[in-house]
């Protein structure tokens, strides 16, 4: 799982985890201090879905049942629970042309500790849980480890420890295709927020409602957006209106500027000016 650092005030712990959006869904971020938790219907992998291993069972009715009882259970999950998706670095090639509209976009650096994505009592799949595991085939045998507690399939909005691998094989399992992503995911239990203005035991959330879709936007404390990374191609004038917003409205965020590495097919980052900023810089070095 990813490491928990000290934080660099006061030694509280720190997670950083990377969100890599289109300029635009950036700027929806860094203004509302709210993520997005997306239900397993709008992935864009239709492998990304919850499934039950088979049961042996006897006979083929008995086997006939069973299986029903298994998608039935995959599709109440899916209904029922909602994924932040993360990434545990802000320098991927891959992610910036995938998911940050080419180089145009924005990478966004939250703490998870300050955001509240750590906590086992409001997370079905917490952050330092969430690591995905890339597997070139699904697992068919039966779950491993039996649990010592029942589990509300569904309607669990806590991490129940001793159902971990189930939760692994259900919410964690990826092909192997996609493990450039290095991807973190928080696990939400989505039951009962759009009916429940002032929150579940999940936490509150704002529905945004578009072509049919219900977006569950969730709250998190400014202070837990802490890094700001300008893609390379962005548009220069819209970044600096972004920026400066940004930086008013959070007053510790360290914002960067992205280039290509000279040499290497690397991404580097330098800190983020304005062109007027580095205007004035400039003339102080030559005053």
């Amino acid at each position: 799982m990813p490491r928990l650092n000290q934080g660099r005030q006061r030694g509280i712990p720190e997670m950083m985890l990377y969100k890599y959006v289109p300029f635009e869904r950036g700027r929806q971020i860094l203004e509302g201090s709210a993520v997005s938790f997306t239900r397993r219907e709008f992935f864009n992998d239709p492998f990304d879905f919850p499934a039950y291993p088979q049961e042996p069972q006897g006979d083929p009715v008995s086997g006939f049942f069973a299986n029903v009882r298994a998608w039935a259970k995959a599709q109440t999950w899916a209904e029922h629970t909602g994924i932040l998706s993360l990434t545990r670095t802000a320098a991927n090639p891959l992610m910036w042309s995938h998911y940050a509209d080419q180089h145009r976009g924005l990478v966004i650096g939250i703490d998870a500790v300050a955001a509240g994505l750590t906590e086992e009592s409001r997370n079905l799949i917490p952050a330092q849980y969430g690591s995905v595991i890339y597997v070139s085939r699904r697992l068919a045998a039966p779950f491993i480890t039996p649990p010592e507690t029942g589990i509300a399939v569904g309607s669990t909005y806590h991490f129940p420890h001793d159902h971990y691998e189930k939760l692994q094989r259900l919410f964690l399992h990826k092909p192997l295709c996609w493990s450039y992503e290095e991807e973190v995911r928080v696990v939400k239990c989505l039951k009962g927020v759009e009916a429940e203005p002032n929150g579940t035991p999940s936490g509150s959330f704002e529905i945004i409602r578009h072509d049919g879709r219900a977006t569950c936007c969730y709250r998190v404390p400014p202070s837990a957006i802490q890094e700001l990374y300008v893609g390379l191609r962005a548009a220069p004038e819209a970044a600096n209106v972004l920026v400066d917003g940004a930086k008013a409205r959070l007053p510790g965020l360290a914002v960067h500027d992205s280039f290509l590495e000279t040499g290497s097919f690397s991404i580097g980052f330098k800190p983020y000016g304005t062109a007027e900023e580095t205007a004035v810089a400039h003339a102080n070095e030559h005053a």
